[in-house]
């Protein structure tokens, strides 16, 4: 049977011997990141603007916080009641930043490393519900995942000192994409006027591998492995559902 056919199907079986119902909905999300690469190169960035700090009087420069977690939002639109197909739309990230500047030899040395990532993705969306209370909901499509890198690092620091890294200086966008995938479910009650709310949980597969600018490939950390950007992972949120009879 072809995709075309099941879809035909699902949607038929949907809304057989009910009114038919178009239901809009978003989420917001609390996403953990799991990006060893890029908080290998903020772990080293820390480790240079430590050793820098030790050895310049004044106002230190503060560390990178890591990318450990972010946000999120989902935006769908489906046909049907029990059984349901539409589209959907996914973005998430996350990011880090520091600035401040080392004084010495009467000059001044500013510092600026901002790293950000972000995801998004479009697919079809197929759900059921159970009991009224209960969806669960499949989605397939394409993704893209896109790291912003800005740093201005000084280079003019004291030749005697062996630094123990010294991050790129560049202000440049990678960008990766493929095939995504994910699942969820969620648990939300009526609250008049054809609205729901309630809490959802899903687990995404986002394997974009490592992006590039270019010809560039992203490899912060210097490793000579570029450095692969991964959103596979779990979500969690709350959900705001407006279904309309057709």
């Amino acid at each position: 049977m072809t995709l075309r056919c099941s879809l035909a199907l699902a949607l038929a079986w949907g809304i057989s011997g009910t009114a038919l119902t178009l239901g809009v909905g978003s989420s917001a999300h609390w996403v953990p990141l799991d990006l060893p690469a890029l908080n290998s190169f903020v772990r080293l960035v820390n480790e240079t603007v430590a050793f820098v700090n030790e050895r310049v009087p004044g106002e230190p420069v503060p560390p990178l916080a890591g990318l450990r977690h972010g946000v999120g939002l989902r935006i769908g639109q489906d046909l049907g009641e029990l059984f349901r197909v539409g589209m959907s739309m996914a973005v998430a990230g996350g990011g880090t930043a520091v600035r401040g500047a080392w004084s010495h030899g009467g000059s001044s040395h500013p510092v600026e490393v901002a790293l950000d990532v972000g995801f998004v993705s479009l697919g079809l969306e197929l759900g059921v519900t159970l009991a009224d209370v209960l969806t669960v909901t499949l989605a397939a499509g394409w993704g893209q995942v896109r790291v912003s890198h800005r740093c201005a690092f000084p280079r003019t620091l004291p030749t005697d000192w062996t630094l123990p890294f010294l991050p790129k200086n560049e202000d440049r966008t990678y960008t990766a994409g493929g095939f995504v995938g994910a699942v969820a479910a969620g648990l939300s009650l009526p609250v008049g006027g054809g609205a729901r709310v309630g809490v959802e949980v899903g687990f995404r597969l986002a394997p974009l591998g490592v992006p590039r600018a270019g010809e560039t490939v992203l490899d912060l950390n210097a490793d000579g492995l570029g450095d692969p950007v991964v959103f596979t992972g779990i979500w969690l949120g709350v959900a705001l559902r407006v279904e309309l009879g057709l």
